[in-house]
């Protein structure tokens, strides 16, 4: 058993979201971490980016580039911090973090509270010029509750976070604004993908910088929904995509008291779930672009099932709570082992061979 494992029950006494600001301020604070490890067979080049390893820390921690160095010395490949919006904003009413322990899950429904771009920026700057080390910062963007020109306030982000951020994910599969995820229907998304990379277009002539566009989409679409999204990506020529954001779905055999609460849902029983859709992404795109693969890792075993599925890179939040940031170098041991066994020089070569 781990030191994380002798505290975690008094951390659980804690309400959620009082444990989870307790624990950014001691990251910023107390910066005692592990001693880590790269392994040759896990590194990659993928988004223009060098990756020292494909375990990434998902947003939704580190919503306000607080904390994102200090995490990245617990052994991430790479850090992505959000969901930021363009006005600061208080988010849904409390309590909206529910631990479904016997689950090894989560409930939220946040409602994207954040400090704003402005704030959002300038930490993000001050990040990635602390150190010359290629820290890799993801910026996860989204819309303010009450906008209805929604293109508006992800072209807006774009225009402040392009040159600081390693990659920039467009967030439109988040559960807990009202009527975000429409953004994901045939309808709206191909306008909105061609506004966003007519933007990517500008600015990268503006800063002459490459930062990739990737888009974040919900576990719960229909195989239809799945095939009209893919060719419209393929068509706008999107970066990459990360699959999946939480589900609303509560079909998943669960036993907490908590499993009724309204939210996205995030955790051990997203992870067949997010996988089916991964994988059938993967097949839609053909393995012409780059997919991270999010929901459910919580071992070395759940992060290769992603990657044979058609992951290229994988990020993980909800088992920290259960496991504590050690799991970070314990999946990274144990995955560079998984890809020798399988005769495999390097991780990327397993990637999709679970979909051919």
């Amino acid at each position: 058993m781990n030191f994380y494992q002798i505290i975690r029950p008094l951390i659980f006494k804690i309400e959620p979201e009082t444990a989870h600001n307790l624990a950014i301020k001691f990251l910023k604070f107390n910066p005692c971490f592990p001693q880590v490890k790269e392994y040759e067979n896990l590194n990659q080049k993928l988004l223009n980016l060098d990756f020292k390893n494909p375990i990434g820390m998902a947003a939704g921690f580190d919503k306000n580039v607080q904390v994102a160095r200090n995490l990245s010395k617990f052994g991430f490949g790479f850090v992505e911090c959000g969901t930021v919006t363009p006005l600061a904003q208080s988010g849904n009413d409390k309590p909206r973090i529910f631990r479904l322990e016997e689950d090894k899950a989560i409930i939220n429904r946040l409602g994207f509270n954040n400090l704003g771009e402005i704030n959002f920026a300038e930490n993000l700057f001050k990040t990635a010029s602390e150190k010359n080390d290629n820290l890799i910062l993801g910026a996860n963007i989204g819309k303010n509750k009450d906008t209805e020109d929604a293109v508006s306030d992800y072209l807006k982000l774009m225009d402040g976070l392009y040159s600081p951020a390693s990659y920039i994910t467009i967030n439109i599969s988040s559960p807990n604004t009202k009527n975000l995820r429409d953004l994901q229907k045939e309808d709206q998304l191909d306008l909105f993908l061609s506004e966003i990379m007519q933007k990517k277009s500008q600015l990268k002539k503006l800063y002459n910088r490459e930062v990739p566009i990737l888009l974040k989409i919900a576990p719960d679409l229909t195989p239809d929904e799945q095939e009209q999204i893919a060719a419209t990506v393929l068509k706008n020529q999107i970066d990459g995509v990360i699959i999946s954001n939480t589900t609303i779905s509560r079909d998943l055999n669960l036993k907490s008291k908590y499993a009724s609460e309204t939210g996205g849902l995030s955790g051990t029983p997203l992870l067949k779930k997010s996988n089916e859709v991964l994988q059938n992404f993967y097949k839609l795109t053909g393995g012409k672009i780059p997919l991270i693969g999010v929901g459910g890792i919580a071992s070395a075993a759940d992060a290769y099932e992603k990657i044979k599925n058609g992951a290229s890179l994988v990020q993980i939040y909800s088992a920290f709570i259960y496991e504590g940031f050690g799991l970070v170098e314990r999946i990274k041991k144990d995955l560079s082992e998984l890809v020798k066994k399988d005769g495999f020089k390097n991780v990327s070569q397993a990637v999709g061979i679970s979909c051919k």
